[in-house]
């Protein structure tokens, strides 16, 4: 069992009757791990362990994923339960490789506005599971506020102000959808065909589709005037493009607070927020304030 995380090689025997020989951390939150398995019969998996403590769990991504697949290409889900003993639950979908849609732009394989392309549709696909079809409990986007208020102080959303009251008295009125609620480029892996596969769900919301719009734009630095118009396009139906600026500052003070303590993520999402505060006065309070130069945390 040598190079194998004691969860994985529990789960690969439990849920799939399998033996893992080898396993590697793909990624790590709060509440999951990710990890790239290859089994003793050859064949590579990818398994999701969720905390016995996370609110959602890798029973409810596994319904999003069933659902989901009907309208965008995800990754087939082939096991999912309890770990055997932990009382985490995990969830084993196969492997389709490791290129996304991230990597493919670094490389220069795909033009930056082709692969934005690439992520709306996939949007747009994700935003026709029907209302009824997910077991996931309504969330008002106050909870999202609260949210980030716990994280940064309500003193702090003081500053996006005007942009929460124009969410609030926008989103009322937009017929709301499941968005995904992370749809970057690194979250598109592409397949050995070139299919695009949209993965991680945890974050699924019903709400306006303008919020998924706003938070790719936000992760994908997709804010200059000819990027809005491009999303809208492809999009193709209608988008109150009001609500997706109100929804980037947002989106931008959150990624903010949940960056990394590098001082180089801080000063990347600090510098966006300022830019925004200089594009969008009007989204904030005191933005003069920003632009020269004042932290606000």
């Amino acid at each position: 069992m040598s190079g194998v995380a004691p969860v994985v090689a529990r789960a690969c025997r439990g849920l799939l009757d399998a033996e893992a020989v080898s396993s590697r951390r793909l990624a790590a939150g709060s509440r999951s791990v990710v990890y790239r398995v290859r089994l003793a019969d050859g064949h590579r998996v990818v398994v999701k362990v969720y905390a016995a403590t996370a609110r959602r769990n890798a029973l409810t991504e596994a319904r999003v994923s069933t659902a989901a697949a009907d309208f965008v290409a995800v990754p087939p889900v082939l096991a999912v339960g309890l770990v055997p003993s932990l009382g985490s639950t995990a969830l084993i979908t196969r492997d389709l490789g490791t290129v996304t849609l991230e990597q493919a732009v670094a490389e220069g394989r795909f033009p930056y506005r082709y692969a934005l392309r690439r992520a709306v549709a996939l949007l747009k696909g994700f935003h026709r599971i029907p209302a009824w079809s997910l077991p996931v409990p309504p969330r008002p986007f106050a909870d999202h506020v609260a949210s980030l208020a716990r994280r940064c102080g309500s003193s702090t959303l003081l500053h996006i102000e005007p942009a929460l009251e124009c969410i609030a008295s926008r989103i009322s009125v937009r017929r709301p959808v499941w968005c995904h609620g992370d749809v970057h480029f690194g979250n598109i892996v592409i397949s050995a065909d070139g299919a695009d596969h949209l993965v991680d769900f945890p974050h699924i919301w019903h709400g306006p589709p303008e919020f998924d719009l706003a938070q790719t734009l936000t992760m994908t630095n997709a804010l200059a005037p000819d990027d809005l118009h491009a999303i809208k396009r492809h999009y193709g139906t209608p988008v109150d493009t009001g609500l997706v600026a109100a929804l980037v500052v947002f989106h931008t003070l959150r990624c903010w607070v949940h960056s990394t303590p590098h001082p180089r993520d801080q000063q990347l999402w600090a510098a966006r927020f300022r830019a925004l505060a200089a594009r969008h006065p009007e989204l904030f309070r005191n933005p003069t304030r920003l632009t020269a130069g004042r932290t606000i945390r």
